[in-house]
């Protein structure tokens, strides 16, 4: 099941990577790539921050859709309530940390991430929970900003 959509994602990926290519993304200066990549890296250091769900959901577009591990979340609204559910618990965030991460422009409007992280946080109930993972995102830039239109994160909790 894990395997499918993994393999689902990276099909979606290469897809959507795919239509987001316009001919003049050739002709991106080397400065305008770096700073597209600095916007980007930004936005993604912006959302791993997020303290509550309204600004989580903010760095998102309006048709996103998500894999987190084994679940998909094919539409916004299906990813808000996920996103809402775990701000619900959220007490307290310990660490959000990038280690790496590697940005693709692919035009002037689109770059991937992918990226590997640290997090941890404290739940209402007082439980600590420590993660690492692998994240790979889709940023478009709408209506001047960087949001995500697709995500996929693997997670592994370290203190089960």
């Amino acid at each position: 099941m894990k395997q499918s959509f993994t393999i689902a994602s990276v099909i979606l990926g290469v897809f959507i990577v795919g239509s987001c290519q316009s001919p003049d993304s050739s002709k991106l200066t080397e400065s305008r790539i770096v700073q597209i990549k600095a916007e980007v890296e930004q936005a993604a250091i912006e959302h791993l921050n997020a303290k509550d769900a309204a600004t989580a959901l903010s760095h998102y577009t309006e048709d996103a859709m998500a894999v987190s591990n084994d679940t998909l979340y094919p539409s916004f609204e299906k990813l808000s309530e996920n996103i809402m559910a775990y701000y619900d618990i959220l007490k307290e965030v310990n660490l959000a940390v990038w280690d790496q991460m590697y940005i693709n422009v692919i035009n002037t409007d689109a770059a991937l991430v992918t990226a590997k992280f640290r997090y941890s946080f404290t739940s209402t109930s007082d439980e600590k929970t420590d993660l690492q993972g692998v994240w790979t995102a889709l940023y478009v830039r709408s209506n001047g900003s960087w949001k995500i239109r697709v995500r996929h994160e693997s997670v592994i909790p370290m203190n089960k």
